[in-house]
């Protein structure tokens, strides 16, 4: 009799405390919100006390967690103190005093969240916990051990940065001779605000417009920082041909989305053994307008002088004029 007595006696006490651990309702679950960095929402958690008898007293605790493909905890991040870009503990505001919910009744606590002024873009998620705990010290145990109930907060910082590039030359020769050392001059400007890497080809057409050649740019990925500037130097893929040509340029760049560079210049190749014979040439003709020059200026020299015209006759010659000759003997 004595021993059924004092198990319906400790019943009594010991019953309503493994029941009531899991008596304290806890609205919602997951907290979510794509925001910007300087940016501030208030968001309410609502604690609802389920005991019958007596109050809940409650500490929040607020602990960085990364969170799997399927949404569940992975590991609870011990709290830093380091970059507050990127601690997205330091963005959460909630009172972390005793928390009291009486009996049957419910409290809504405020969380803010307040993104860094150059929070970096990602995901992030906290675990915001609640422990019914006699201090915090054992609260904040608790929750770190993975023992606490609470509410899954995701701040996702979207990415503002503008992606921006501009070709601010592309240059050649005018009149290209030499192919082993011709080459085409790219130099490309970033004025935005994320770091790219441009890349792309220099397709080269003829005077008809059919393409003969194609050459790649920035093969090895070189990086352009905001502000900064690059120059590619691609070399003339071909020789030995004669007119002109164009190069027209084709880049790709961008991080968050990607855009084209577009860009032409025109040009002339004259292989060099074109231009010797040309010169061989056109000193061939000098020498021969020099000559030609050079007898007409005595011919008219002479006719300035009035130089004598020597006349010649030849022996046995009778000088007697005939008829039909003039007679030019002195008769007088």
């Amino acid at each position: 009799m004595f021993r059924s007595i004092l198990f319906l006696l400790l019943a009594c006490f010991l019953l309503p405390s493994l029941v009531l651990a899991n008596e304290i309702t806890i609205r919602p679950f997951l907290i979510d919100n794509v925001m910007v960095p300087r940016e501030s929402k208030e968001e309410y958690i609502r604690l609802q006390n389920d005991y019958e008898f007596r109050k809940a007293v409650i500490f929040a605790t607020v602990n960085e967690i990364t969170v799997g493909s399927d949404g569940e905890i992975r590991q609870f991040v011990s709290p830093v103190m380091t970059d507050r870009t990127t601690n997205v503990t330091s963005w959460i505001e909630i009172g972390r005093g005793r928390i009291e919910v009486p009996a049957g009744e419910a409290v809504e606590v405020p969380l803010t969240i307040r993104t860094h002024p150059y929070a970096e873009p990602g995901e992030y998620h906290v675990f915001v916990g609640f422990v019914e705990a006699t201090n915090r010290t054992v609260a904040e145990q608790t929750a770190l051990a993975g023992d606490a109930n609470g509410v899954i907060v995701k701040v996702t910082i979207g990415d503002e940065r503008v992606d921006s590039m501009r070709v601010t030359s592309l240059e050649v020769d005018r009149f290209v001779t030499n192919t082993d050392s011709q080459q085409v001059l790219v130099t490309v400007q970033n004025p935005g605000e994320l770091p790219s890497a441009p890349s792309g080809e220099l397709i080269f057409y003829n005077n008809r417009g059919i393409e003969i050649a194609a050459t790649p740019v920035n093969e090895r990925g070189v990086q352009i920082a905001p502000g900064g500037a690059e120059t590619f130097a691609v070399t003339v893929p071909f020789e030995n041909d004669l007119g002109r040509f164009k190069a027209n340029l084709n880049l790709r760049y961008g991080a968050n989305q990607q855009a084209n560079l577009f860009d032409s210049t025109s040009f002339f190749m004259i292989p060099l053994w074109y231009l010797i014979a040309f010169g061989v040439a056109v000193l061939g003709l000098l020498v021969i307008f020099s000559i030609i020059f050079r007898r007409t200026m005595q011919t008219n020299q002479a006719a300035e002088h009035g130089d004598e015209i020597t006349m010649f006759v030849r022996d046995g010659h009778d000088p007697k004029p005939q008829d039909h000759d003039i007679d030019l003997s002195d008769k007088n």
